[in-house]
């Protein structure tokens, strides 16, 4: 591919004499990676290489598409660049924390921190941006996260709502993308000289945000995609600068990246990536102590909730529930107010309110285990294409149901006269037959 001359210069400066063997690597085929969702319990058969600063991280090998298999669709596992795993790896999230993914699409690292919750606690995860916040939406709902609330507002608005509330705070920082070259080649096209400092000036307006979130003790972790100074050690310094109450944590430590002072870069010459870099910093713990937030109001179960329930469900028990229109959602215990922020979801969303009864949504679906319905339907690869691409299927299942594939919902159907009718919503089917 062709290179930008001002980016190899500019990384000729930075490199040194390690530049040679960098810029070696654009002759060479890109990387990808998949997460493995635990919630889902899937375990791949074939073998693939581990991630090593990832646990649930695999290398895709060339020539693979799991990108078009009902298990996908199923989200058994979540497609992400290996080095991009790094940094919700450095937030160390634990269960039961609050934690904060502020610029959060397509949801990678959300979904990642959802599983190192293990279902407990809260995980606000943000995007300005509605198209990508609604992308977001998607690829939570599908790997069955519980205890997400996902918003599309400003960083500056979410500062105000929530101030220090936050155990940990992960800003992915909108970049020059000097990391996706070898991905996207249009983003080298795209690229210019001047890019690193327009990048760097808005990434220090979403840090002044995220700074205010993180109470006294916790965790903010700081990452972007690209590759030069501007971006990543100069803005870290330039935020310490300003806020001296934050310290780069020298405690970190990341399988197979080097990391040296609390910073890390992962160069695709020196490990399995496409690249990355990223700063742990702590706030100091006499800093302030953790805003104090007035609980979301919740209402109990509707009695149309309840009939389906009784009917379908077992062992699905939501501390109560959240009310937006005609739907219906079960956030996660802990929820503060969420008043005056546009709010895209609270939690699972369980179903939509209609006249006498509710129809479940295709989130409670992906969110169940199976064993918490009462009826189910398991299919082989071809009927479970058919069922994504939103035909109806042929069995005895009688009401509301769920159809499997490898014991992994794919979503509702309704079972009537020897058929099974498809609930997948029009806007989630695919045609991978």
């Amino acid at each position: 591919m062709i290179l930008p001359r001002e980016f190899e210069e500019q990384m000729r400066r930075e490199l040194g004499g390690d530049a040679p063997a960098f810029l070696a690597t654009y002759k060479e085929e890109s990387l990808a990676g998949l997460r493995l969702n635990a919630r889902k319990g899937y375990v791949p058969e074939e073998d693939l290489a581990p991630v090593p600063w990832c646990p649930s991280g695999r290398y895709v090998p060339p020539g693979l598409r799991p990108g078009k298999d009902p298990l996908h669709a199923a989200g058994a596992y979540y497609l992400q660049e290996p080095s991009a795993m790094a940094p919700a790896r450095a937030l160390d999230a634990r269960p039961g924390m609050r934690v904060m993914d502020l610029c959060a699409a397509p949801g990678g690292k959300s979904t990642q921190i959802a599983q190192d919750l293990c279902g407990q606690g809260v995980l606000i995860a943000n995007e300005i941006h509605p198209a990508r916040a609604r992308i977001l939406l998607e690829n939570i709902e599908r790997m069955g996260v519980p205890n997400a609330v996902v918003l599309n507002e400003t960083p500056a608005r979410i500062a105000a709502h929530f101030g220090a509330w936050f155990d940990a705070v992960l800003v992915d920082a909108p970049c020059s993308g000097e990391g996706m070259f070898r991905r996207d080649p249009e983003a080298a096209g795209q690229w210019s000289a001047q890019a690193p400092l327009r990048c760097h000036l808005r990434q220090m307006e979403i840090l002044r945000s995220a700074a205010r979130c993180v109470r006294g003790g916790g965790t903010l972790v700081y990452s972007t995609c690209t590759f030069n100074r501007v971006e990543n050690e100069r803005t870290v310094e330039a935020f310490l600068k300003e806020r001296p109450d934050f310290s780069l944590d020298g405690a970190l430590e990341l399988e197979g990246v080097p990391c040296r002072g609390g910073m890390a870069h992962l160069y695709p010459h020196q490990l399995r990536g496409e690249g990355h870099f990223l700063a742990r910093l702590r706030r100091d713990a006499g800093a302030g102590d953790p805003s104090s937030l007035a609980p979301l109001p919740l209402a109990g179960p509707d009695k149309r909730y309840a009939a389906f329930a009784r009917e379908c469900l077992r062992g699905f028990e939501p501390a109560g529930f959240f009310a937006q229109g005609e739907w219906l959602s079960a956030p996660p215990e802990g929820t503060p107010d969420l008043r005056g922020l546009k709010v895209l979801r609270a939690g699972v969303q369980v179903g939509r309110l209609l006249p006498g009864r509710m129809e479940p949504a295709h989130a409670l679906a992906l969110a169940l285990d199976p064993h918490q319905v009462l009826r189910s339907a398991e299919v082989g690869r071809r009927e479970a294409l058919r069922f994504l691409g939103g035909e109806t299927l042929e069995g005895e299942m009688a009401g509301w149901g769920l159809v499997t594939y490898r014991g992994l919902a794919l979503g509702w159907g309704k079972g009537s006269g020897g058929q099974i009718k498809n609930h997948i919503p029009k806007g989630l089917r695919v045609n991978w037959q």
